[in-house]
């Protein structure tokens, strides 16, 4: 019989590590990375996203140490994802900029982290949304990362509105946006109009205070909109 592990070796995208999930088979095809890793720090599941930012394919990452492949930007990356773990509470929105060995310029990326528990409860893996900031984008980070980043506090989270603010067709609108869908989905599945979709979308990122689509998704997920 196959080991897990072996099983993870041959379902290499993401949405292979989470069967029959219609959040990770959309997010698999996404330009947003997404990416889990063991305590370990060894690459368990990503999609493509993260393998075309670290411009190494995705069955090159899976079992490998976070240091293979990020080089020198793991003494950058590797703390903030030990604290996850260690304290079992997200960290969103930080700011991580560097060389990447496959890559000739450098980056910077907005990471979003979230820890993955097992039947226990105990956080058994983290998963991280990545997003690369283009090198023309004027994007600063906000005072509070940057405290984060020298005294550890944890910054205040977009989107923490509490549930029974959504009506329940913002709820549906919601839990269809983080599962992939798009605005024409949305539309066919609760019979309105397009327009009607966008600007339901717009009044729940002012809502909930979200920037981004990512953010939605976090905000379905801690919520149990959806699961993973």
């Amino acid at each position: 019989m196959q080991s897990r592990e072996s099983e993870l070796r041959v379902l290499p995208p993401i949405s292979g590590y989470f069967p029959r999930q219609n959040l990770l088979h959309a997010l698999n095809d996404s330009k947003v990375g997404v990416v889990i890793c063991d305590r370990r720090m060894r690459y368990k599941a990503l999609n493509k996203g993260v393998a075309e930012i670290h411009n190494v394919p995705i069955e090159a990452h899976l079992g490998h140490f976070s240091h293979e492949i990020l080089g020198n930007l793991a003494d950058k990356v590797v703390p903030l994802w030990e604290k996850v773990f260690s304290t079992g509470e997200p960290s969103p929105n930080l700011e991580v900029a560097g060389h990447l060995p496959k890559r000739r310029e450098a980056g910077r990326w907005i990471e979003n982290l979230f820890p993955l528990r097992d039947r226990r409860g105990r956080v058994a893996q983290v998963g991280c949304f990545v997003i690369e900031i283009p090198a023309t984008s004027s994007f600063v980070a906000s005072p509070a990362n940057e405290a984060m980043s020298a005294t550890g506090r944890q910054p205040s989270e977009p989107g923490r509105g509490e549930l029974t603010s959504l009506s329940p067709r913002e709820r549906e609108v919601v839990r269809l946006v983080a599962e992939g869908k798009s605005n024409k989905e949305i539309s066919s599945a609760l019979t309105i109009s397009v327009r009607t979709v966008e600007t339901y979308r717009a009044r729940l990122m002012l809502k909930l205070q979200l920037t981004s689509t990512v953010q939605l998704v976090h905000y379905a997920i801690r919520n149990h909109i959806v699961t993973i």
